[in-house]
C-alpha cells in the first residue's frame, strides 16, 4: 500500500537569491545528519517547488515530524546564513499552493 504524502510550505528569511539545488541538498544533508540515512530515505523527502523565497516540500506522513524538525534547524545554505519559516502543512499540493501562495 502506498504511504500518504504531506506537503510543507516554507519561506526562507534573510536570504539573497539561492538556487533550488542548494536548498534541496541542504534539506537532505540536515535530515541525514539528524536522523541517519535510513530515516532520510524512508521520509520520501522531495523539493516540489522553490521560487527563491518560498517553496513546497513533499514527504511521507510518517516522517512529517522529522522533516519539519530538520527544516527548521537549517541555518546555512552554501555560504548564506538563512532561517526557515514553516508556513503550513497540507494533504494536497493544490491546496498548499492556493493557501500559502507558493
Amino acid at each position: 500500500m502506498r504511504s500518504r504524502k504531506r506537503y510543507i510550505a516554507f519561506k526562507l528569511i534573510n536570504t539573497e537569491r539561492i538556487d533550488e539545488k542548494a536548498v534541496s541538498e541542504a534539506m537532505i544533508r540536515n535530515l541525514t545528519a539528524l536522523f541517519g540515512e535510513v530515516s532520510a530515505v524512508e521520509s520520501g523527502l522531495r523539493l516540489e517547488k522553490f521560487d527563491g523565497e518560498k517553496g513546497i516540500v513533499r514527504c511521507n506522513l510518517e516522517a512529517l515530524d522529522r522533516v519539519m524538525i530538520a527544516l527548521t534547524l537549517i541555518d546555512r545554505i552554501g555560504d548564506e546564513s538563512v532561517a526557515v519559516l514553516t508556513l503550513g502543512v497540507s494533504g494536497t499540493l493544490k491546496r498548499c499552493r492556493r493557501k500559502w501562495g507558493c
